[in-house]
């Protein structure tokens, strides 16, 4: 062993100077990144030789006593430490390229990796799903795989071109589906005497308080009329409609025609007695007939109901709940007011993981051919034919709404007017005068003497004027005090003068038709001049255009603080649209976009999602008259994650999957038999390759033909035989592919002949691919009738090549596994090597393996991509079938720090401060952290020590910020009152937490876990992030 003769230290690590005594010895412990090998250098070498001319041993160079610089053994011997030193340098390179922890190129790393059949991942091609516009009038268009469009790049970057994956067929009609906005008002005669308001499809209706509305049900004859009074009217100039506020029947009331429409649909097909009894009840309480205020007057009221006691069931029923109505109050209690949702709670929901494609999506014969499934229409067309171009057109337009009797109309009286003679004077005669002060002189007196008597005609009313509006064919409603009101409609209408009961005047004549008694009486009679007097008709009814109600329904899953009623039954997995459209079929991916209504206190929030569909339905609400036909979409799996405003949805269908990357055809030269090993290089790089539920996660786009004849790509020749037509490839460090076929031995060699070899592949890949949502428009590939292509959803799983770095971590990893998840570990180290994921931990939490992945560079990964679903569809085919899986994506810590730094003498901050920068974030940046590995506060102040330049280091802050706490900082307060400054988030995710004077001594960073509220949470990974240079505040200290 050779010691400094000055210091007697070992001479490898004196420092002294030049040592006499080479070769040195040679020590490295374990864990090095590089390794010492060189047994001198220049100096050390130059030493030993000098000092072996005075070696006693060597009495023939006693007589070499120079030690100039200039004297030709000098030289020679300088010449010969130079040669060493080359030597001793390449042979230490040599030694460190033998080890895969200490090489350095990226061609050793890859060689070294061969001998474990481990190849470097070339990178995976990132996938996004396109929604194609046809023009209006188009026909049907079938957009074929390949097809391409190209993104608009953003400052500093390139365009990308993307291919769509599979054939799409697209019409017009599906461009942008639009959720069904309104519905006819539900009017009906179990909701008329409850109906709180009316909208009016005009903003002059002309309405005023106590106007009459006539509900007609069905026609005159054989239907059901019903009055309520108007309460207000208020006009929406915006939707060009008026809403009219309806005065509130007796509640009371309500129950009891309840009741009686209950007991009509049990009583139908019944004895007649009973049925016609409650529906002429029913009918008086609907024209305003009033209940009498007790059980006991009603009974009274109403003779329909004699022997209603001793009746069916269904008749005593309704007595029952008669009683009931009356001894209810009919008090209501309040709803609990909502609590207010967390905002992170919404914006970190992910959306539901869809089938991968229409083949693993899961279906059942019943449902498909169920009742309102769009299956036996299309069925129909296929018996039919020549009905393809008209059937859904007419079906869908014909209303289908048909509840009985459906409401014809809502009318408006505008006239209130009494009969003729209501203010005829009465009849006079003279009389004895029994005044005792007059009666003298004037004996008789003038006094009345009677009523005139009833002239009027059975069904024919006359008014007290001329009322020019009443026209023949309308509905009136003539309503005496005491009695039922009576709707009936003018046959014939003449204004004319009359001179009756001693007046004379206009009057308006109308003749009636209408129902008559079963008795054969008139529909109305006034036998005299009582019942004139105290009849008032309402007449000139117009016929008031009915506006549909806007649905106000949220769109997806419903909101755990959304208390609303509601109107439609769409929820998660189900969506009505506005109309009926036809050939949808189940497997086919749309796209929902629309402004988020489940974000709290914002409804600018604007996400989009990813569903297949599982079935299409078609059918009608039969409880809303005049309802149509309309089309529901039926998601699979939980469908949406999101609660969306309805009125800003728009359901992309015309989607389909999309990669990146751009396909080229290519002669790769000509085939020679006499020579083995052939090779060929292509053209265009890098070569494309999608990700694919493989071992290696990645699957090469890359075909050769040769003579036309399709050859297979292997992965070592060494495994083929002589006669098969196999080739491999191998792509350099900058990204060349080349194409080697076989010797003879270990697959075929080359037929000779001219240009025979000929290639079909893609080139682009990686994380330029990882696109923003909106920016691919530009459709380089146009098909006829097709105006527009749009990512709604953002392009995400592309990776990169695999780095020096990356793969020499990740080679020991591939012989851990062996393509079999055994143990839980097996399943982290699968997914690691899986080609675009960066980083991977599993843990077993309960009977559930939890596997959490971070993309290669932390690329983001989307659950609707193809990285993730052929990484899970690979987890659960090589490992234990039986063991519940759950993949989710790290969850993202930025680390926070801040820091005084001290510098050494003659050293200048602005040297010192990019090194110093570039040092943390290498050390403490993505490659360099694992999944739920801690900081600790030493760790920081050694490497930031280690930097030239630093003499100490004063950590005023470090802590972490995750999504929650930094979204709890807007709008100045959490919900725990705090403000949410910058303070307070530096030192949130601290752990343990230190005192305020203190950083804490360690950032925590959990694995994967159970939350307080029971969800399932990813493991975390913390990082300084390069691109937000503050989350790293560096300070010179000054005196």
């Amino acid at each position: 062993m050779s010691c400094c003769s000055a210091c007697g230290r070992h001479a490898c690590a004196c420092g002294c100077g030049a040592i006499a005594g080479t070769p040195l010895p040679l020590y490295n412990r374990p864990g090095l990144d590089s390794l010492a090998c060189r047994v001198g250098t220049y100096a050390d070498f130059r030493a030993t030789m000098q000092n072996d001319l005075s070696d006693a041993a060597l009495p023939g160079l006693a007589g070499l006593r120079t030690r100039e610089s200039d004297d030709p053994a000098m030289a020679l011997l300088d010449a010969w430490a130079v040669g060493a030193d080359v030597l001793s340098f390449y042979q230490e390179r040599i030694a460190n390229e033998g080890y895969l922890r200490t090489a350095i190129e990226r061609r050793s790393v890859r060689e070294l990796a061969r001998l474990v059949d481990y190849r470097l991942r070339p990178g995976v091609a990132a996938s996004v799903y396109l929604a194609y516009t046809v023009e209006k009038d188009s026909p049907p268009v079938t957009i074929g795989a390949g097809a391409r469009a190209q993104s608009i790049p953003a400052p500093g970057e390139q365009m990308q071109t993307f291919e769509t994956a599979d054939p799409l067929d697209a019409r017009h009609e599906w461009n942008a589906l639009q959720p069904r906005l309104a519905r006819p008002q539900n009017i009906s005669l179990d909701t008329i005497a409850g109906l709180g308001e009316l909208w009016i499809a005009s903003i002059v209706s002309n309405l005023k308080p106590n106007d009459r509305l006539l509900f007609l049900f069905g026609d005159l004859a054989t239907g059901v009329q019903a009055i309520r009074l108007v309460q207000s009217v208020e006009v929406q100039q915006a939707s060009a409609r008026s809403r009219v506020v309806l005065q509130p029947v007796d509640p009371v009331t309500v129950k009891i025609l309840a009741a009686a429409q209950a007991g009509i649909a049990a009583l139908t097909g019944a004895s007649g007695h009973w049925l016609n009894g409650l529906e002429q009840l029913r009918q008086q309480l609907l024209l305003g007939k009033d209940n009498g205020g007790s059980y006991i007057e009603f009974i009274r009221s109403f003779g329909e109901l004699e022997g209603f006691g001793g009746g069916p069931p269904a008749a005593q029923d309704f007595l029952l709940a008669v009683q009931q109505a009356f001894a209810d109050d009919g008090s209501v209690g309040t709803p609990p007011a909502s609590s207010f949702s967390a905002l992170f709670g919404a914006l970190a929901a992910m959306p539901t993981l869809q089938p991968a494609n229409s083949f693993h999506l899961q279906r059942s014969l019943t449902t498909a051919l169920g009742k309102a499934s769009d299956t036996r229409p299309q069925l129909l067309l296929n018996f039919e034919t020549h009905l393809a171009d008209t059937f859904y057109r007419a079906w869908t337009s014909v209303p289908r709404g048909e509840p009985s009797p459906t409401l014809s109309g809502v009318y408006a009286l505008r006239v209130a007017a009494p009969l003729f003679g209501y203010n005829a004077p009465r009849i006079m005669g003279l009389g004895l005068n029994t005044d005792g002060a007059t009666k003298a002189a004037v004996p008789y007196v003038s006094m009345p003497d009677g009523d005139w008597g009833s002239v009027e005609q059975d069904d024919r009313v006359q008014l007290d004027n001329a009322y020019d509006g009443v026209l023949a064919g309308s509905y009136l409603l003539i309503q005496r005090s005491g009695a039922v009101p009576v709707v009936a409609q003018a046959k014939r209408v003449q204004v004319h003068p009359r001179s009756d009961y001693g007046i004379s005047g206009k009057t308006t004549d109308i003749v009636l038709v209408g129902p008559v008694g079963s008795d054969g009486s008139a529909v109305w009679q006034a036998p005299d001049m009582t019942a004139v007097r105290s009849t008032q008709a309402y007449a000139q009814s117009e016929l008031l255009p009915l506006a549909e109600l806007a649905i106000t329904d949220t769109v997806g899953n419903v909101a755990a603080n959304d208390t609303s009623t509601p109107i439609t039954q769409d929820n998660a997995t189900r969506l009505t649209l506005d109309s009926a459209i036809d050939g949808l079929k189940a497997g086919r991916w749309v796209i929902v976009q629309g402004e988020r209504s489940d974000v709290p206190g914002t409804d600018a929030v604007s996400a989009a999602e990813l569903v297949m569909l599982s079935a299409v339905e078609q059918g009608v609400n039969a409880q809303l008259p005049g309802d149509t036909v309309h089309s529901t979409l039926v998601f699979a799996n939980q469908g949406l994650a999101y609660s969306y405003r309805r009125d800003s949805v728009t359901v992309h269908a015309n989607v389909v999957r999309a990669t990146h990357g751009e396909t080229r055809h290519e002669v790769l030269g000509s085939g020679n038999g006499a020579l083995s090993m052939q090779a060929f290089v292509l053209k265009q790089s890098p070569l494309t390759h999608v990700s694919a539920a493989t071992v290696d996660g990645v699957q090469s786009t890359l075909g050769v033909r040769v003579n036309d004849m399709a050859w297979r790509e292997t992965r070592n020749l060494a495994f083929v035989g002589a006669a098969d037509r196999s080739f491999v490839t191998a792509t350099d460090d900058s990204g060349k592919t080349s194409v080697v076929f076989g010797d003879g031995t270990h697959g075929a060699r080359l037929p000779t002949g001219v240009e025979n070899i000929t290639a079909i592949y893609r080139n682009g890949i990686g994380t330029p691919g990882n696109v923003s949502a909106q920016q691919i428009s530009l459709l380089a590939t146009r098909p006829l009738g097709v105006k527009a292509v749009i990512n709604p959803l953002r392009a995400s799983g592309g990776a990169d090549a695999e780095t020096r770095d990356q793969a020499r971590r990740n080679v020991p990893l591939a012989v851990l596994a062996l393509d079999r998840l055994v143990s839980v570990p097996d399943y982290a180290d699968f997914a690691r090597t899986f080609g675009g994921v960066g980083k991977a931990a599993a843990s077993k939490l309960g009977n559930l393996v939890q596997v959490t992945i971070a993309g290669a560079e932390d690329a983001p990964i989307d659950p609707a991509s193809d990285l993730y679903r052929n990484l899970l569809q690979a987890l659960q085919q090589y490992g234990d079938p039986s063991l519940p899986l759950r993949l989710d994506v790290r969850e993202l810590l930025a680390l926070t720090l801040s820091a005084k730094v001290g510098l050494a003498p003659d050293y200048a901050w602005e040297a010192v401060e990019p090194q110093l920068r570039a040092a943390l974030l290498d050390a403490f940046g993505f490659e360099r952290r694992a999944l739920a590995q801690s900081v600790y506060l030493s760790e920081i102040v050694a490497c930031m020590q280690a930097v030239r330049g630093v003499a100490w280091v004063d950590v005023d802050a470090l802590g972490s910020i995750d999504e929650a706490t930094l979204l709890a900082g807007f709008g100045g307060a959490g919900d725990n009152g705090k403000a949410g400054d910058g303070a307070s988030l530096m030192t949130h995710a601290a752990a343990p937490v230190a005192p305020a004077t203190m950083p804490p001594p360690r950032v925590q960073v959990l694995p994967a876990r159970y939350g307080s509220d029971g969800r399932l949470l990813p493991a975390q990974l913390a990082y300084l992030p390069p691109n937000i240079p503050d989350t790293l505040l560096l300070q010179e200290a000054t005196p």
